[in-house]
């Protein structure tokens, strides 16, 4: 009878190590942060002169970091008005949103390594939108969409209990773009582009900083680039260099 009693109450403990130590190993974060974005574009459509700016800009990102994958879904919004040498200003928004699922390629059984490497595959929209001439009536948009799936990567190292690096990338594999106000022969223009073609990549580096149980300070620096050749080059690239905050759950 005693040993019936006992073997039960040590698997309901075996159970409850288990439990709370898989629970040591799932870290959920949510993080909020914002800076300035310089931002250049050609559209050989409009112009063949490039437009430049800086602007301002808005990032929210959450994810989850399990014992052997790792997923995190980022969205950001920014605006600026880019310029060229012969024209006037104009007013650009752009869109982006982002998932990356990925796996832990390094031993998950070493939780005390500071190097965790992992890749996997990344999902991404990006939403372009330009008035050529915001201060006349007559309409001059340009918008560009992009929906891309290709491979993703990333990297972290932390130096110490409170703070580290993290190296983010994204490349496309293949891409579907929409030109909603690309008249060309009366037509507006859908294509989809292979690897290797009209690329669109991504790279994030941030820095954070422990400075509680639950909360980090970041600073960001991001690089983006597009790039759609046919029937006439559209270019842009970003850049942007945030500061926030992040929560740990």
């Amino acid at each position: 009878m005693r040993s019936l009693v006992i073997k039960p109450l040590f698997w309901l403990l075996g159970l409850l190590t288990y439990t709370a130590s898989f629970a040591q190993q799932r870290n959920q974060f949510a993080g909020l942060s914002a800076g300035v974005m310089p931002f250049q574009i050609k559209d050989h459509f409009h112009s063949p002169y490039t437009y430049r700016g800086t602007g301002l800009g808005l990032q929210v990102m959450y994810g989850q970091q399990r014992i052997k994958t790792l997923w995190q879904l980022e969205a950001d919004y920014f605006q600026a008005n880019p310029q060229s040498v012969v024209s006037r200003k104009a007013a650009t928004q752009m869109i982006d949103a982002a998932f990356n699922y990925q796996w832990k390629l390094l031993p998950t059984l070493k939780v005390e390594n500071r190097f965790q490497l992992f890749a996997g595959i990344g999902l991404r929209f990006s939403g372009n939108s330009t008035n050529y001439s915001p201060d006349i009536e007559v309409a001059t948009n340009q918008a560009t969409a992009a929906l891309s799936l290709g491979a993703s990567a990333k990297a972290t190292y932390q130096f110490s209990k409170t703070h580290g690096l993290e190296l983010q990338a994204f490349a496309s594999v293949i891409s579907a773009v929409y030109r909603p106000h690309y008249s060309y022969y009366g037509k507006e223009q859908f294509a989809a582009s292979w690897l290797g073609r009209n690329p669109i990549t991504d790279v994030q580096l941030t820095y954070y900083y422990q400075f509680s149980r639950r909360f980090q300070a970041i600073a960001r620096y991001q690089l983006s680039y597009f790039n759609y050749d046919q029937p006439r080059q559209v270019v842009w690239l970003r850049q942007s260099l945030n500061a926030g905050i992040r929560r740990t759950f």
